[in-house]
């Protein structure tokens, strides 16, 4: 305004969480049409409005409305931060809740592996349970593997993002100020936890459901709403297939920036691939799946390495080749996972605690054995998609050397898994 005490605000907001029970908004908009600046809104703000409750799907408990701006005068002293500076509110709050989405999908996850494994105990088909079938212990098993690797990595980056934290605070930060730091160091990892935590729900609360067979499908039972409630989770916070493109855009950036290096790392790549293969063979706890993980890092700096140095010698743009950079973005997420399950089992081993060590090995193998197959799908895909003659070729005789992870019993390893569960009466990873 021209006295300078109010700004006004223009416009409409739709998919407002909690907009039903809130007595204040916080709400981003541009001044002067390029300034991203975060406000504080009340919610009797005379020209602040809302419409009726969404109609939705699932999350039925939750409020969502859209809200309306018509010359809301919000006082000066209400905007949040620095003018021009709201990107950097908007984009830690939504790493924080990336992260934290990850934590609440793999809670539902795991009651819903709970729930499954207590119903498949307790139906009875040809005289016996049917958590005794070999295709219902697959399906508990595999829910189980994939919380699991969730959870190794969701763990990880919390103790990560901690330990940012405390040396922001330590040299000088307020607490508020460190947590966001913290948050934008690990905001490429938040990315992989948001997309993985949703998706493994989504496949866990699917299999339940399947498992519960018709009462599954009756809003009677408890499945229903767990899989109608679960669908959500990968379109907010950001949906899946922009955070799959932040994953390898913020590598990117960061690597241009200085920040990491990946030139390196692909070049000694590119000159492993000119090389003959070794064939010495590797011993010791976890060897293979120590080399696996070793060699994955190298398919992925080789898949994104050619596609840059194609992009910067004019031959391709990325920012058009969405489903290169999803190729890449599921590559790392698959190596992000298998490494922290890896550190996991391996410091419980270390640890010398009394758990039975034979079935997280079975846990970790399965795993490791169906992310191999992918990472092996998505590098080829990603390949065949820009490269051609010698080079791809070349490309894929390497990919081929980077994805021999040594294949396992994986029926007998999720019959362990299985059975464990079924034992516990309950998730017990």
């Amino acid at each position: 305004t021209e006295d300078g005490k109010h700004y006004v605000l223009n416009g409409q907001k739709m998919w407002i969480s909690n907009a039903g029970f809130a007595n204040v908004f916080i709400v981003f908009a541009q001044i002067d049409g390029d300034k991203f600046t975060g406000f504080i809104v009340e919610r009797d703000t005379p020209g602040f409005t809302m419409g009726a409750e969404e109609k939705k799907m699932g999350i039925k408990g939750s409020s969502t409305r859209q809200v309306f701006f018509e010359n809301a005068k919000i006082p000066a002293e209400n905007v949040l931060g620095e003018i021009g500076k709201g990107h950097l509110i908007a984009f830690n709050v939504l790493n924080i809740g990336r992260f934290k989405l990850c934590v609440l999908c793999n809670g539902g996850s795991k009651g819903s592996n709970t729930s499954a494994i207590r119903y498949a105990k307790e139906r009875i088909q040809f005289k016996q349970p049917i958590a005794n079938f070999g295709a219902i212990q697959y399906k508990l098993a595999e829910q189980a593997i994939r919380i699991f690797a969730t959870d190794s990595a969701m763990y990880r980056v919390s103790h990560m993002m901690e330990q940012a934290k405390q040396s922001y605070m330590a040299a000088g930060d307020p607490f508020e100020m460190a947590k966001l730091k913290a948050a934008e160091e690990y905001a490429i990892e938040c990315s992989i936890l948001k997309v993985a935590g949703s998706e493994v729900l989504d496949y866990v609360v699917d299999e339940t459901l399947q498992i519960h067979g018709g009462m599954g499908f009756s809003e009677e039972g408890t499945a229903a709403r767990s899989y109608r409630d679960s669908r959500i989770s990968r379109i907010y916070e950001g949906t899946n297939e922009i955070n799959r493109l932040l994953i390898v855009d913020m590598l990117l950036k960061r690597a241009m920036k200085g920040k990491i290096d990946i030139t390196g790392p692909a070049w000694e790549v590119q000159k492993e691939l000119a090389s003959m293969p070794s064939f010495e063979t590797v011993s010791g706890d976890y060897a293979a799946e120590l080399k696996a993980v070793k060699d994955w890092k190298k398919s992925a700096l080789m898949v994104a390495g050619a596609a840059a140095k194609m992009q910067m010698d004019g031959q391709l743009n990325l920012k058009e080749e969405q489903e290169i950079l999803t190729n890449v973005a599921d590559m790392l997420t698959d190596i992000y996972l298998c490494e922290s399950t890896l550190l996991r089992v391996m410091r419980l081993k270390a640890m010398d605690t009394n758990v039975d060590q034979e079935v997280y090995d079975a846990i970790l193998q399965t795993f490791f054995t169906d992310a191999n197959s992918r990472i092996n799908k998505n590098a080829t895909d990603a390949l065949v998609s820009f490269a051609e003659g010698d080079l791809l070729k070349t490309m894929l005789m390497g990919l081929k050397r980077f994805t021999k992870y040594p294949p396992i019993n994986v029926k007998k390893a999720r019959r362990l898994i299985a059975k464990t569960l079924i034992e516990a009466d309950e998730f017990c990873f």
